[in-house]
């Protein structure tokens, strides 16, 4: 396979909301591979709007054919503020024009985070056209929310072999001991999030495992990958055929 490392930071704030949350805006730790698919549609000029032709076209390639890991740069732990969502009601808004009801709520927010991300395929030509555009963004680049901008470095493109190790870097697939349990979004399928399975995020890295797995080595660097043939629906099903 081709792949590529890129390091992309978010220079104030981000916020990579858990779609669960209710009551309150709680971030995952890192960015999920669906805001780091929809980013790099946003560098390839492709509108960040999910309900246009194209943006689902772009998010369907992306799913199908690369694999992805994350690894966090630096690993803080979010802090909270008091935000005031405003709620616009179409009735109020007829009778009173200038009224808008709002509501306190918490809202976790990481400072200044950083990441790693490895991204593979077998599609090399796909693999060319991303880290173009990740040298030269067609659009302004944000991470999570829209107004959290993005500064993307790209580290290394080249050949991705196979191999056994116990060192690896990124997610790690399944319940590891010492490990935070994550469930991330992997994608989009017409009105439903895909998720990964359970994955473990490691509070030092490398992580040492007590077995070697199979690994994939990026400039030297052992990482699992985790693609479309490991999406699961929310009732258990897999989303797709193996691409």
């Amino acid at each position: 396979m081709r792949g590529l490392t890129f390091a992309v930071e978010a220079p104030y704030f981000a916020c990579f909301r858990r779609p669960t949350a209710t009551s309150s805006l709680l971030t995952f730790p890192l960015p999920p591979p669906s805001t780091l698919f929809g980013m790099i549609l946003n560098a390839m000029g492709v509108e960040s709007k999910r309900d246009t032709t194209p943006y689902f076209l772009g998010m369907k390639l992306l799913q199908e054919r690369v694999k992805i890991n994350i690894s966090p740069l630096s690993l803080e732990r979010p802090v909270r503020e008091l935000a005031e969502m405003l709620k616009l009601i179409e009735r109020e808004v007829e009778r009173r024009p200038r009224s808008f009801p709002s509501s306190p709520i918490f809202k976790e927010l990481l400072v200044r985070p950083s990441y790693k991300v490895y991204l593979a395929s077998k599609d090399e030509a796909l693999i060319g056209e991303i880290a173009a555009a990740l040298r030269n963004p067609a659009r302004p680049l944000y991470i999570g929310q829209s107004d959290d901008m993005a500064v993307v470095d790209l580290l290394w493109e080249g050949e991705v072999r196979k191999e056994k190790g116990k060192k690896l870097f990124g997610l790690l697939r399944g319940t590891v001991e010492g490990c935070e349990l994550l469930r991330l979004p992997f994608g989009f399928e017409e009105n439903s999030v895909l998720y990964l399975p359970l994955l473990s995020l490691p509070k030092n890295l490398p992580f040492e495992l007590d077995q070697p797995r199979e690994a994939f080595i990026f400039d030297g660097e052992a990482v699992e990958l985790f693609g479309v043939e490991d999406v699961v629906r929310q009732k258990g099903r897999r989303a797709f055929s193996n691409a």
